[in-house]
């Protein structure tokens, strides 16, 4: 990372306007929206069960994956206290807005669930107990209720120094007075409570990183790979939550492009030095990526046992599924890594901007490689349907993470790293 951290005016960010979307673009994000139910609505009389209920699925696993991955990014930001995050902390805490809708997607999805798992209508040999539908689904609710309660109380914690300080010190105090800033800011003691904020939030990131990685793991083990029966890979939960963090890196960097074009104030804090950054997280976990990929494939090809190659012969050497195979293999691991060795294009805006795009299409790509092929061994089905559905999930995600946006700083004015200092 580069070692010269631009100084962030503060006094002038008090008073700035926070990041929001244009009229026309929030109006289109709703109409994706209405389109995705218009889609979901229509496919119970259009579309095969399985075929609608698995597309569903695949949207809340890719979109939640996107959630959870862009807070994770914050915990490492903590972690590691990078002097450099400043400008982009905010944009990876939005994500934090879209866990509530990503909650209720599960919960709808139990609704298809005789659709989508096996184990929903007859026992799954050797765990009958442990697979039964209302056990799995119960535990599930629990575990993704603690992980993104978790998430939100540790993005919570990120914006009480920074809604108190507004509170205090902005000249439009009513812009910080809804019921959401003074629950934020209750009992706020003062600036002396900034430190131990910083101290709680240190502490709890590392706790943060290792529920999402036991939860993610178990939810990628029993609601992913439990849709056969007979396959099975150690490596799979590494290799899901690993993908989340790679589209949170790439979405996060998209985003700040975005607004960096877009917001006159919030672009004067945001160098090249921070798109060369980003792009070189980006491409550490596009290799880290295609490690896992590769450990994960490997000894299941040359371990050859038919209860993991006949999962893997279907999707990589076996038409019509073997060219979309490629695709994806390109999009989330091939062109990122060939271009993102590129120092002058980490650099320049719109070409990051557009290569961010790339992991973004190819990891939606690997959640329908994940699960489509169980229910159309012969054929892909990628229609209306799915494009529909994507739109309609699309349109919620980035309202939810724009609303978020609008509501507080783009820069976490408290934290002690906007004023250049690591004494937390």
């Amino acid at each position: 990372m580069h070692v010269h951290v631009e100084p962030i005016k503060i006094e002038e960010l008090i008073e700035s306007e926070p990041l929001s979307l244009k009229p026309f673009v929030k109006t289109a994000l709703w109409a994706l929206v209405a389109i995705g139910l218009l889609t979901f609505t229509l496919g119970f009389f259009m579309a095969r069960p399985d075929h609608l209920w698995a597309t569903y699925y695949v949207n809340f696993v890719f979109f939640t994956g996107l959630s959870v991955g862009g807070v994770m990014i914050t915990a490492i930001f903590q972690i590691v206290r990078a002097q450099w995050s400043p400008p982009v902390r905010r944009i990876a805490e939005a994500n934090v807005a879209f866990l509530p809708w990503a909650f209720l997607f599960f919960l709808i999805s139990a609704f298809g669930a005789a659709h989508i798992f096996p184990w929903a209508t007859a026992p799954m040999p050797g765990r009958e107990f442990w697979m039964q539908p209302g056990f799995v689904y119960g535990r599930f609710v629990v575990l993704l209720l603690i992980l993104f309660s978790f998430m939100i109380y540790f993005v919570s914690l990120s914006l009480r120094g920074d809604v108190a300080l507004l509170k205090e010190r902005a000249s439009n105090k009513r812009r910080w007075s809804s019921w959401l800033h003074d629950r934020l800011s209750a009992n706020w003691r003062g600036a002396e409570e900034i430190p131990d904020i910083q101290r709680r939030l240190s502490i709890l990131a590392p706790v943060l990183v290792i529920a999402y990685a036991l939860i993610y793991s178990l939810f990628g083990f029993e609601m992913i790979m439990s849709m056969d029966t007979l396959w099975y890979a150690n490596m799979f939960g590494g290799f899901m939550f690993i993908g989340n963090i790679y589209i949170g890196w790439a979405f996060l960097s998209f985003t700040v492009i975005y607004f960096a074009l877009r917001h006159k104030a919030y672009g004067e804090t945001v160098s090249t030095n921070h798109l060369w950054d980003l792009g070189k997280l980006t491409f550490g976990f596009c290799m880290l990526w295609g490690y896992m990929f590769f450990s994960h494939f490997l000894p299941q090809w040359y371990g050859n046992l038919p209860e993991e190659t006949q999962w893997l012969i279907l999707r990589v050497r076996e038409y019509p599924w073997k060219g979309l195979g490629w695709v994806t293999f390109s999009l989330c691991f091939l062109l990122p890594f060939i271009l993102l060795l590129s120092r002058s294009l980490k650099k320049t805006p719109w070409a990051f901007a557009t290569v961010c795009v790339l992991p973004f299409i190819g990891v939606w790509l690997e959640k329908y490689m994940l699960i489509m092929p169980q229910f159309f061994p012969e054929q892909i089905p990628l229609g209306l349907l799915e494009l529909g559905m994507f739109l309609g999930f699309l349109g919620v995600y980035i309202l939810s993470v724009s609303s978020f946006l609008s509501r507080f700083p783009f820069i976490p004015i408290s934290h002690p790293l906007t004023r250049g200092s690591t004494d937390w």
